[in-house]
């Protein structure tokens, strides 16, 4: 896909669509992605502080995080037990995390970039997508597996009605 990725999100903002991306982690570590390119049609980056830094080419996550808002209108960096921050232009928002004791962590991120989605495409203040993006990541992290925690619908909508 990495060869059309800047051409998949051209057509799709060309269609009037919202974009956002998780860039997830790249194995082999090349990190090669045209940033101009594909962000220019990307209205959400959504990646965690590592994936933040590999991009930026930068060691520091604040400051990843300020260089690739050059690139793209918002950028939401992932924090893991630190919460969310999300940088548009020059406005810079925080969130804390929903203290849970995670089972298994696996598709936090997945579930995060969900619920902050969720809430964004229905033009809620970035309090409260990064707000829901954490709830949701941190419900994800309490039964095994990425999804199970939003099959058991009493517990996620108690979870989520917190």
């Amino acid at each position: 896909m990495r060869p059309k990725i800047a051409e998949l999100f051209r057509l799709a903002k060309q269609a009037g669509l919202t974009t956002s991306l998780d860039t997830n982690d790249d194995p082999g570590n090349s990190w090669d992605l045209d940033l101009g390119s594909v962000l220019r049609s990307v209205d959400v980056l959504l990646p965690n502080e590592s994936e933040a830094c590999k991009l930026a080419r930068l060691d520091d996550p604040e400051s990843a995080l300020g260089a690739l808002a050059g690139f793209v209108s918002l950028v939401v960096m992932k924090r893991g037990e630190h919460g969310a921050v999300a940088q548009r232009g020059t406005e810079r928002v925080s969130s804390v995390p929903v203290k849970t004791e995670p089972v298994d962590t696996i598709g936090a991120g997945d579930s995060f970039d969900a619920g902050f989605l969720h809430n964004y495409i229905r033009g809620a203040s970035l309090e409260a997508c990064l707000r829901f993006g954490n709830l949701t990541g941190a419900l994800s992290t309490t039964r095994q597996g990425g999804t199970e925690a939003f099959r058991d619908t009493p517990h996620r909508l108690a979870f989520l009605n917190r």
